[in-house]
């Protein structure tokens, strides 16, 4: 058990969770980590349709989450939708949030407007993406383009340069 455990921190973690990958479990891992009392914010179908043209609805989404979260961790959460990148931040008190690089900024942004109205700010933590077999981050984009399973694995073969790979032997029966 962490100090931040002992002590019941309230913990941020949002996104659209689709499909959830390995970089959303580490994420997740380190929210359970740090605290107890994780919240999680999923993005409503409009908010998440501005990054991607096809999502899962919402409702399966969230059960996805949900059912990750029981079978990994033996908690219920809570979670609540979000149609801004604020979600409930603003008026609600957290102690952490937990980002990846690429929504760093958007805390930063949670921080300034509650800075604004006379909040105190959410102590932000980042954490590193999961790389692919590629050494790029898998995300939900590359994922939904084909060019990776939500493990990090190669699934279109031109996604990779042939040339910087041995030949496998070629093997002739008969």
């Amino acid at each position: 058990m962490t100090i931040y455990q002992s002590l019941w921190v309230k913990v941020a973690l949002g996104g659209t969770f689709d499909p959830l990958h390995e970089g959303h479990k580490r994420l997740i891992r380190k929210a359970f980590g740090i605290g107890k009392d994780v919240v999680f914010g999923v993005t409503s179908d409009e908010m998440a349709r501005r990054k991607f043209r096809r999502v899962l609805p919402y409702n399966l989404r969230v059960r996805n989450l949900k059912d990750y979260v029981k079978r990994t961790y033996g908690v219920d959460v809570r979670v609540e939708k979000i149609f801004d990148i604020y979600g409930r931040t603003i008026d609600e008190d957290f102690d952490i949030i937990i980002v990846s690089p690429e929504t760093y900024e958007n805390a930063r942004k949670i921080n300034e407007k509650r800075i604004e109205i006379g909040k105190e700010p959410i102590t932000i933590v980042v954490v590193d993406f999961v790389l692919a077999y590629d050494g790029k981050p898998i995300s939900a984009t590359r994922i939904k383009n084909g060019e990776i399973d939500r493990f990090g694995f190669r699934l279109s073969q031109d996604t990779y340069d042939l040339g910087s790979y041995p030949t496998p032997p070629t093997l002739r029966l008969g």
